[in-house]
């Protein structure tokens, strides 16, 4: 596309084409959540043996540039209306639907969630929105693919790749800055320039770039909040950097979530140094709140693991001693009850990835 033309503009009024939807329709690539009423892989209704797509349900596929498509018809684009319903109806339809679904309907629909928002941002692309109409498209999505990480952190590689997650949250905060810098004032600015400081943890591009915001947005309790994080990060305070955390609202701790496994990896070889010694007892209790973990199992489990011994009692107490300290990797990503689904309180993840606001507005209108 020749960058000094205008830009095409979106001119399809639903989710997907009306041309895409037939042709995936004949050629069988319907997914299940796109499919009529009663219609299934298997058995149901079908034409020639096919199912049937519902108009209501069947979401534009994200596709490839290279595949030599014209990706640029104004027929074939939707505008940021209707991407912004688009993604509405993923993450409250369907993403949320399949959280109360269980472990297998999360797997389907993850890879559906995430390819159907690629799509979104590929729209926004190639007709070059920015501004406000641009940044609530991709405010929306940045949501889900903030907190996916954490709900999916059991899937198999195949289904959830962690590298091309992350290249697509690190492309949606790009163009939502761009978004930003294009037109100011934008109301959730403060919230999403502060979660890309969670995100991008000790990052000093990212800390001065944030350093030279707007006072507006530089002086808002978010940024100032995530900053503070990240200066306790770089300092090597981990202490002070568990307890700032806990201000912090569920989206924020999901952005952040990707480093509680090398940070808590970090602070107990902080501590087997510091309380290197064999008859020094270090009150796991005391551990376990100052690593904000949900109970003494989990943090004696993290103990262990590194060779560290748990001395039993009516209280549990940890020997930190370097030489019998194992140099393993961090753990596994895992459940987080005390940061995170506390914070969540009863809202749906639709509504967090959405923001609480827009969801308490959605549950009053329902």
């Amino acid at each position: 596309m020749n960058l000094s033309s205008s830009p095409p503009v979106g001119q399809c009024l639903d989710m997907c084409p009306a041309k895409e939807r037939k042709q995936r329709q004949q050629l069988g690539r319907l997914h299940r959540f796109e499919m009529q009423a009663g219609c299934s892989v298997s058995k149901g209704c079908r034409v020639k043996s096919l199912p049937l797509a519902d108009p209501a349900k069947t979401v534009k596929e994200y596709s490839r540039p290279a595949a030599g498509k014209e990706l640029s018809l104004p027929c074939d684009l939707r505008p940021p209306p209707v991407l912004l319903k688009t993604v509405r109806y993923l993450l409250m339809e369907v993403w949320d639907r399949a959280i109360d679904t269980g472990a297998g309907s999360l797997a389907e629909a993850y890879s559906f969630v995430f390819d159907r928002v690629r799509a979104v941002r590929q729209d926004l692309t190639v007709q070059r929105i920015r501004g406000r109409s641009g940044a609530l498209v991709l405010e929306g999505s940045l949501g889900f693919l903030l907190c996916s990480p954490y709900l999916v952190r059991d899937l198999p590689l195949e289904t959830y790749n962690v590298v091309l997650h992350g290249n697509q949250v690190r492309e949606s905060f790009a163009e939502l800055m761009e978004c930003y810098r294009t037109e100011p004032k934008c109301p959730r600015e403060a919230e999403f320039q502060a979660l890309l400081l969670l995100y991008d943890l000790g990052n000093m591009d990212t800390m001065c770039r944030a350093m030279e915001l707007p006072r507006s947005v530089g002086d808002s309790p978010q940024v100032r909040v995530a900053l503070a994080i990240n200066r306790a990060h770089l300092e090597g305070n981990w202490v002070r950097l568990f307890r700032l955390l806990d201000q912090l609202d569920c989206l924020q701790t999901c952005a952040f979530y990707r480093h509680f496994s090398s940070i808590r990896d970090q602070a107990l070889r902080i501590l087997t140094h510091a309380y290197n010694s064999r008859n020094c007892r270090f009150p796991l209790n005391l551990l376990t709140s100052l690593l904000a973990l949900d109970n003494t199992e989990v943090a004696g489990q993290m103990c262990t693991r590194r060779g560290l011994v748990i001395v039993p009692g009516d209280q549990e107490t940890v020997v930190f001693y370097k030489a019998s300290f194992k140099d393993i990797r961090p753990d596994a990503p895992i459940k987080e009850d005390l940061m995170i689904e506390r914070k969540r309180g009863d809202f749906t993840w639709a509504e967090i990835m959405l923001g609480e606001d827009e969801g308490e507005f959605v549950r009053s209108h329902k």
